[in-house]
């Protein structure tokens, strides 16, 4: 696991950010903090500034820098999903479905460049068996 992956998910499952940032600066339990995020997520995307719904407005030049940074989070909770509860997942039978919700996922941020190479090595090896 990366150096920033461990410092995010500590093993008491805590979050533990290392700046600042919206969702908040405290350690919280990584369920607090998958709520928080997808809340945070939810005001960027609903933000017009950000992400424009009006035809012929332009993007802002912090869009793809916003992008990234909401792609980046999204998949600390795939390795969280995979690191810490996929015993879970195959009891569900949820197994297909959330390789194929991670394996969308990959190709995506990774056709366009949308992420550090880096933030992708936690699960890599898992990757590397189920999209190749």
């Amino acid at each position: 696991m990366s150096m920033a992956l461990k410092q995010v998910f500590n093993k008491e499952r805590t979050f533990r950010p290392k700046r600042k940032f919206e969702p908040g600066t405290q350690p919280v339990p990584a369920p607090k903090y998958m709520s928080l995020l997808m809340d945070w997520i939810e005001v960027q995307i609903n933000n017009e500034h950000i992400f424009p719904t009006n035809v012929g407005t332009p993007f802002p030049k912090t869009f793809m820098q916003v992008a990234k940074k909401i792609l980046s989070r999204l998949f600390r909770v795939f390795v969280h999903v995979y690191i810490h509860h996929f015993d879970r997942v195959n009891q569900m039978g949820a197994e297909a479905h959330v390789n194929t919700c991670y394996k969308h996922f990959y190709y995506f941020v990774t056709e366009f460049n949308l992420t550090d190479h880096k933030e992708l090595e936690p699960l890599k090896e898992m990757t590397s068996q189920m999209c190749h």
